[in-house]
């Protein structure tokens, strides 16, 4: 079923570019090659003609020579031909040479790199009968009806003009001699052909225009189709902000179970609560085991008042720990001082508790 090309109203994402390129899908006027192909061609004729024609010429008059009665049998005429056929072959190889290259090129230009093999793999759904009656009659068909018309109204109009412009010089040919009539044809020739050539190069140039013009159209896509990608390329959102919940919950619960474990809780009174670990055995500094704000911080609080961790406020620490310190890290050089000083009050106070208990 055909889409409604009014809802495709977003531009194609570059996983979407990708594979219609992959796929041989790419904006490509074969008008604008087979002119690029054409113009070539008249260049090698107008640089390498003359001396084709005078190879050529000499080819003949060497090989025809040849063959005269009595001296040419019947075993020596295939070889002859043979040899002609190599030697002309030799003379045309630049120009197919050219021309192919010309081909290439022109095709390059307007795609680029691009290798798939899709577009010539036999398709049996394409046989469909209804489906290529259906494409006959469509809108593209049409339009590369007329494209067609006006192609052929644009080339017939300068033939003809380039034609009538030429007339003139044609009358006085009666009372030349041939080769003068023929080197005359030639070059008017020559420049009929170069008019109609850059007439096809013009009508290539929009051609290619309006084929990217299309190719950007049919690779536009819906709303629904850029999400439906989105999900693809990263994932449902619902499940990912699932998924970052429940990892929030489980480190959250790491922490929180790490809390009793610490040496002291610096608080700022309540908005923040940041819990302290060192052991100079395993340790280069003191680490952060759990920091939090709001209610996290609330429940840090709770966990270590009933496990019996001492707490100090200490507001400006507080902030800087959170800030800088991410949870399982060691405290910046920056804050050795500070945390050194609370860590401090803390070991005396343990002494202190320690001994009134002797």
């Amino acid at each position: 079923m055909a889409e409604d090309y009014q809802d495709k109203t977003e531009q194609p994402t570059p996983k979407r570019r990708d594979e219609a390129r992959k796929k041989g899908k790419v904006a490509k006027s074969r008008d604008l090659s087979g002119a690029v192909v054409l113009l070539t061609a008249l260049l090698c004729l107008i640089l390498w003609g003359p001396v084709l024609g005078r190879k050529t010429l000499e080819m003949l008059q060497l090989y025809l020579g040849q063959i005269r009665p009595g001296m040419v049998g019947p075993n020596q005429v295939a070889p002859l031909f043979v040899g002609f056929g190599l030697t002309l072959a030799g003379l045309l190889t630049p120009i197919f040479l050219s021309l192919s290259a010309a081909a290439i090129l022109g095709t390059y230009a307007q795609v680029g790199k691009i290798y798939s093999t899709e577009r010539i793999t036999p398709d049996l759904s394409r046989l469909q009968f209804f489906q290529g009656f259906k494409r006959f009659f469509s809108l593209n068909t049409l339009v590369e009806l007329l494209k067609s018309l006006a192609k052929i109204a644009v080339i017939g109009l300068v033939a003809f003009y380039s034609v009538k412009s030429e007339l003139p010089t044609l009358l006085p040919l009666v009372d030349q001699e041939v080769g003068q009539v023929l080197l005359h044809l030639t070059g008017t020739a020559f420049r009929v052909s170069a008019r109609i050539i850059i007439a096809l190069l013009v009508l290539g140039a929009f051609d290619y225009l309006y084929q990217r013009y299309e190719f950007e159209k049919n690779l536009k896509m819906t709303k629904q189709e850029v999400k439906d990608e989105m999900r693809q390329v990263e994932g449902d959102p619902k499940v990912k902000a699932r998924i970052k919940s429940i990892m929030r919950q489980m480190a959250n619960k790491r922490m929180m179970a790490a809390v009793p474990e610490a040496d002291v809780v610096i608080t700022n009174p309540t908005h923040f609560a940041v819990a302290l670990k060192y052991d100079s055995a395993t340790m280069m500094a003191p680490e952060v085991v759990a920091k939090g704000r709001g209610f996290i911080a609330l429940k840090i609080i709770a966990i270590a008042q009933e496990a019996g961790v001492p707490r100090v406020e200490n507001r400006e620490l507080a902030r800087a720990l959170y800030r800088k310190v991410e949870v399982g890290k060691s405290i910046p050089t920056s804050l050795y001082r500070a945390v050194a000083e609370v860590l401090a009050y803390i070991y005396r106070l343990r002494g202190a508790a320690a001994g009134g208990a002797r």
